[in-house]
């Protein structure tokens, strides 16, 4: 990315402000698998949305194994079909929960603990479909990793804040905070950048209503 070192210099002094502003919770660690649906059904919307919708994965399906399972639209209908890009996060989960089960030949984790850190984030990133927020966020919090989960909204307020290019893709905001920041900095900025930048947008939506 042209000028990195000093957009870097302008998002910590970005992220410095929005610290004072939203203050990040501790990090709680997430079991990995469920940490994956989770991230599924949250880039781009607030968390009390995709909480909601997790609430209903957990009272209609046993475990994640019978999600695993169920059929794409029967997942829709239950999560709801006027959910934000529902289509496309039900098959993101669907089709990532399959190729683990059939490449780790049950739907756990346990392996990938024992290997790399660089490995796992290949591993992730090869499951189909993957998006770079959710690879990211189960990084992140389902092996205490060092990732940052940059989504369309979070890139967007980047972007309006001019502390990344104009055309700056997802991967490559990732990778540029991921070089320029330190690793036990990665939690506080992220949950910082997306209070910011869901508020960003939902104010956006307030006056294109009014208009």
């Amino acid at each position: 990315m042209k000028n990195a070192s000093k957009h870097a210099d302008e998002l910590r002094s970005l992220v410095k402000k929005l610290g004072k502003e939203h203050k990040p919770p501790p990090r709680q660690k997430q079991e990995p698998i469920r940490a994956l649906v989770r991230a599924a059904l949250s880039f781009d919307i607030p968390d009390g949305k995709a909480d909601d919708a997790m609430k209903v994965v957990d009272r209609e399906f046993v475990d994640l194994n019978e999600l695993r399972v169920a059929t794409p639209l029967e997942i829709q209908e239950l999560v709801g079909p006027r959910y934000p890009q529902i289509e496309r996060r039900v098959a993101l989960v669907t089709q990532a929960l399959n190729a683990i089960f059939e490449k780790e030949h049950t739907l756990n984790f346990d392996r990938l603990v024992t290997i790399s850190k660089k490995d796992v984030r290949t591993f992730l990133r090869e499951l189909p479909d993957m998006h770079p927020f959710v690879e990211a966020f189960v990084m992140l919090y389902g092996f205490e990793g060092n990732a940052v989960p940059i989504d369309d909204v979070m890139l967007a307020y980047l972007k309006d804040q001019e502390v990344v290019e104009p055309e700056t893709t997802l991967d490559e905001a990732q990778k540029f905070i991921e070089h320029y920041f330190k690793a036990e900095e990665f939690h506080d900025m992220f949950f910082v950048l997306r209070e910011a930048a869901l508020a960003a947008a939902s104010e956006d939506g307030k006056r294109r209503k009014k208009k």
